[in-house]
């Protein structure tokens, strides 16, 4: 529950922020920088649970990250319907990805642990970094896509999300130091 006090305060002042500097954006579309997703770190089976996991639609008792997200970027009810759709159009391509790199995995494994010929295994990791690019693609397409819908406002919103991902790891070191 603090963690989320503390991230929505986080991101309050970040909006706030944000707000003065664009005051003085003279461009009407803020240029979007989406870092190429780092693909060292990719956790296939992770990624893969939370695809599967992952709920467009809420039951009637909760609400679904979608209504969230729509509500607090402000989206209009088109914008919501339309980042849906590409939400279920990235999740149809990444499943597929995700699925075949976890059991290309799972074969690397068996050959690293088999002692097989190093070709095989060069050809194993070839294979599963070129779904890991695949995968990075479909996220920056559906990124793309996203921002291009999105008003000047949201981006905004966006972008101070953003920066409050970023930032979050490194906040518990400054709360015991009291510098915010």
């Amino acid at each position: 529950m603090k963690k989320t006090a503390f991230v929505s305060a986080l991101l309050a002042i970040s909006l706030m922020t944000c707000a003065g500097a664009s005051a003085q954006t003279l461009s009407p579309k803020l240029p979007v920088t989406n870092p190429a997703p780092d693909l060292s770190r990719l956790n296939i089976e992770k990624i893969l649970q939370q695809l599967q996991a992952t709920k467009l639609q809420a039951n009637a008792d909760e609400t679904s990250p979608l209504q969230v997200v729509a509500e607090f970027l402000q989206l209009t009810p088109s914008q919501a319907t339309e980042l849906g759709q590409l939400l279920q159009a990235r999740q149809a391509k990444l499943v597929p990805l995700v699925q075949t790199a976890q059991a290309l995995t799972q074969q690397l494994g068996i050959l690293l642990n088999s002692g097989a010929n190093p070709m095989q295994v060069g050809a194993v990791v070839i294979q599963i970094h070129a779904l890991q690019q695949q995968a990075a693609q479909a996220q920056q397409a559906f990124l793309t896509q996203f921002t291009a819908m999105l008003t000047p406002d949201q981006l905004q919103r966006l972008q101070a999300v953003q920066i409050a991902a970023q930032l979050q790891p490194i906040l518990p070191y400054f709360q015991p130091i009291f510098l915010f």
